[in-house]
């Protein structure tokens, strides 16, 4: 009977070391900002290091806007109209860009380059010029609809027709690093690519991961304060926002986030927009649509999007008295 106790007792203090395991944690530069993953598991940190860099430069080369060797900067080369044969990856991910801007009626865009791109040089100019006519010219180059796909051949209906899809690619990173990952033997994890967040498991038996919703006024003053945590088990939290990439021309407040459908900033005054999903990638993509369509054109459109797998949504918008307001849509209680 002793025997049988002190076997009992061992295994019960083995349980309970066993209960709460070693949370490794790795960090580096990509995409012009980080990635962190967070893992338990038995698998060596040199392992996952090399699995998480090698899939980011995969991603790079395919999607970078900065390398001439990049797949899309081959695409946005290709100025014509006739077939072009894209890579597995490239198809992927356009294709799920596709299927949101349709879902979004145009409100996430992955041809929205030429606004992009002016966007990107005036910010680069000390004047912070944005000529209206230029500006529309960009603007008639943008429609989604313009790109077709038919597996991994890809046709644009005009020449001109260039792609952008830093909107969803840190969170198709997310997935397939994810993938990679799961693969390797790893139980549970915690994955962040540029902000975009997805888990998988819990860090411990019964204790999730948690994930904050930065609150853009914090934030601004160098404060962490959440607006808002949730557990997060499975799933991926991604959030879009303009108060981190903005500037001020000729006194009006202007930011990256364009509705591709006008060629202006939104008139809603949605500050940030976060979508809680299975996968990263269209969390990511209607995050941004999000910004544009705001609380009333979210909820028209919820039933399809909730046929894409979103399970709900936090945006922050700035009320009549000048203070945030969140505005949920099918958002779970907050720890």
């Amino acid at each position: 009977m002793r025997a049988r106790l002190q076997q009992l007792l061992l295994a019960g203090l083995a349980a309970c070391s066993g209960s709460t395991p070693v949370v490794h944690e790795l960090r580096g530069p990509t995409m012009g900002s980080h990635w962190c993953v967070k893992f338990v598991g038995d698998t060596p940190p040199a392992t996952v290091q090399q699995i998480v860099t090698a899939e980011l430069e995969r991603f790079d080369l395919a999607f970078s806007q900065w390398r001439q060797d990049s797949e899309i900067t081959r695409v946005n080369a290709h100025t014509s109209t006739e077939p072009l044969v894209v890579s597995e990856l490239f198809a992927s991910v356009l294709g799920t860009a596709l299927v949101v801007a349709a879902a979004s009626e145009g409100a996430f865009d992955p041809t929205v380059k030429p606004l992009s791109d002016l966007y990107r040089a005036a910010k680069q100019d000390p004047q912070h010029r944005l000529d209206p006519a230029a500006m529309a010219r960009a603007a008639a180059r943008v429609d989604y609809r313009a790109v077709s796909l038919e597996g991994r051949t890809l046709t644009k209906a005009r020449a001109d027709v260039a792609v952008d899809l830093d909107g969803l690619v840190a969170g198709a990173a997310a997935d397939m690093l994810a993938e990679r990952l799961s693969a390797a033997g790893l139980p549970a994890f915690f994955l962040d690519i540029t902000g975009e967040v997805l888990c998988r498991g819990e860090k411990a038996p019964g204790v999730p991961w948690e994930i904050g919703v930065t609150d853009p006024t914090a934030d601004l003053t160098g404060s962490e304060r959440p607006v808002a945590v949730l557990p997060l088990r499975d799933a991926a939290l991604c959030t879009s926002g303009h108060y981190r990439n903005a500037m001020t021309v000729n006194g009006e407040y202007v930011h990256h986030v364009f509705d591709p459908r006008t060629g202006h900033n939104p008139e809603l005054r949605v500050v940030s927009a976060t979508v809680l999903a299975p996968r990263a990638v269209v969390a990511d993509a209607l995050g941004t649509a999000l910004m544009v369509l705001g609380p009333v054109g979210a909820r028209r459109l919820w039933p399809e999007w909730r046929a894409l797998g979103v399970q709900g949504a936090l945006l922050l918008v700035v009320g009549a008295d000048g203070e945030l307001a969140p505005e949920r849509i099918d958002w779970p209680a907050d720890r």
